[in-house]
């Protein structure tokens, strides 16, 4: 659901001619749209982008997108959206009343704290639903800095402990 850059679309569907706009316009029904990955059986909904789109917060509240969550629901378990970054446009905020939880995901050495911060505290109905941070894009060698006195908590014996081994 990240309209403006679809970036995870363009990756997971590249060839993808009908998507989420589609389904929202009635152009396409939710199975014509759909793709699924052999594999994995991932069940994925693209956002085949045609050109820009403008008033994409009004997409993304309008009763259409209501209907589609709600036909969401139904056939899945879990669905998860991606979503556009959080500080700069509207767009999460419009589309929080569909959304059960939110993952805030914050690049590491980039995104700086008060921004999070703001972001945060302009989107309540967000941060009363975050459920956890995914710091991503971390470096790994720039983190061992942050840790001097459990510096073996990442270490073999921890790992093991979860069912994983870590490299030598």
């Amino acid at each position: 659901m990240d309209l403006r850059n679809p970036s995870l679309s363009a990756n997971l569907a590249p060839a993808a001619t009908a998507g989420i706009i589609d389904v929202l316009s009635g152009g396409r029904s939710l199975e014509d749209a759909i793709w699924r990955d052999p594999e994995t059986n991932l069940v994925f909904l693209p956002t085949a982008k045609r050109g820009p789109l403008f008033h994409t917060s009004e997409i993304l509240a309008s009763e259409q997108t209501r209907k589609l969550f709600d036909q969401l629901r139904e056939k899945y378990d879990y669905v998860i959206v991606d979503l556009p970054p959080l500080a700069p446009i509207v767009d999460v905020r419009a589309a929080a009343p569909f959304i059960d939880a939110f993952i805030l995901v914050v690049e590491w050495g980039r995104t700086r704290t008060d921004v999070v911060e703001h972001a945060l505290h302009t989107a309540p109905n967000v941060y009363e639903s975050l459920i956890g941070t995914v710091l991503n894009k971390t470096n790994m060698q720039a983190m061992k800095r942050y840790n001097n006195y459990h510096d073996d908590y990442y270490n073999n014996e921890h790992y093991i402990r979860y069912g994983q081994v870590a490299a030598e």
